[in-house]
């Protein structure tokens, strides 16, 4: 007759097992920041800022991003935290007046180096930079606190530049038959602003006032053409107004000419058309955005008083 030998049942005290589980969990955290890591570092960095930007302007901006807010469009498109710089803007109270509440689109914002990054703090992990582009955004946000309408360029200039055989050296070429179109498909349009950023070291475009650290403004006037003068007075007239408000953020007014300068600019398409250097690479996008802050009350301040003296 067989004897059956019952088998003690091991238990596994309790506090191994949760050691257990937390040795799991710390390693599944390390592999897949190491997997995001390597993903980072051998993808196609243009294509995805390029979804990046798709996804944070334009679907948001399609449901209407002023609805949400400065706040939200700040802190989840770039990440700053805006709550942490006080307000450098002034109230208006006869500009709801002059320009319609509908936002009519007076201003025309576009980037001819659409690639050109300024310094990052926030994706410096995976590489990734924030594009001149920002930018635009950024100031037509500025811009419409005041009632200022403004469209910010979004077609590609490289699309153009290949789709028309342009050089990368004949940049501007491309970014004058987008500006075409768009006085084409928006009459309204009035003012035309080229957003770069500077080549020169970060000690000639960044200035610290009050602790805080903003991104130097440089106003660039051609004069390879003919009426490059209206264009002088008019950037004259805004690096005044940006004087008055603050006068470290100026780098003043620079005429470019003769070799090795493009010395058009686009800006013999209208005399109210300039290319205005926000920081330089050196920059990081929170530094721009303290200025831009200002350059959108500058813009708003000349476009009121041009507004009266036409009426």
């Amino acid at each position: 007759m067989k004897q059956f030998i019952s088998k003690k049942r091991v238990k596994i005290p309790r506090y191994k097992l949760y050691y257990f589980v937390f040795a799991i969990s710390i390693f599944l955290i390390f592999f897949m920041n190491l997997i995001f890591n390597l993903v980072f570092r051998y993808m196609d960095q243009e294509k995805f800022l390029n979804v990046l930007l798709g996804n944070g302007f334009g679907n948001v901006m399609e449901y209407q991003l002023s609805n949400f807010g400065e706040d939200y469009f700040y802190q989840n498109t770039f990440g700053i935290p805006t709550y942490t710089d006080e307000t450098v803007m002034r109230e208006y109270g006869s500009m709801g007046e002059v320009i319609s509440s509908e936002l009519k689109e007076v201003v025309y914002l576009y980037n001819t180096f659409q690639t050109d990054k300024y310094k990052s703090n926030y994706f410096n992990k995976y590489s990734v930079s924030s594009f001149v582009t920002q930018a635009s955004f950024i100031l037509s946000e500025y811009l419409a606190k005041y009632g200022v309408g403004s469209v910010v360029e979004e077609e590609s200039v490289a699309k153009i530049r290949k789709e028309e055989d342009i050089a990368y050296t004949y940049s501007y070429r491309a970014s004058r038959i987008l500006l075409e179109r768009k006085k084409e498909d928006i009459p309204s349009l009035n003012y035309y602003f080229d957003l770069q950023l500077s080549s020169e070291e970060r000690s000639s475009t960044t200035v610290e006032i009050d602790g805080l650290s903003y991104a130097k403004i440089l106003f660039v006037v051609g004069t390879e053409y003919g009426s490059f003068k209206e264009n002088q007075n008019f950037a004259v007239n805004l690096d005044e107004k940006l004087k008055v408000l603050q006068p470290e953020l100026s780098r003043g007014v620079s005429l470019r000419g003769g070799d090795g300068y493009h010395g058009v600019y686009n800006q013999d398409f209208s005399p109210n058309t300039l290319l205005v250097q926000i920081g330089g690479v050196d920059n990081t996008i929170d530094e721009v955005n303290r200025s831009l802050k200002i350059l959108g009350e500058v813009i708003a301040q000349y476009i009121l008083e041009d507004i009266n003296e036409e009426e």
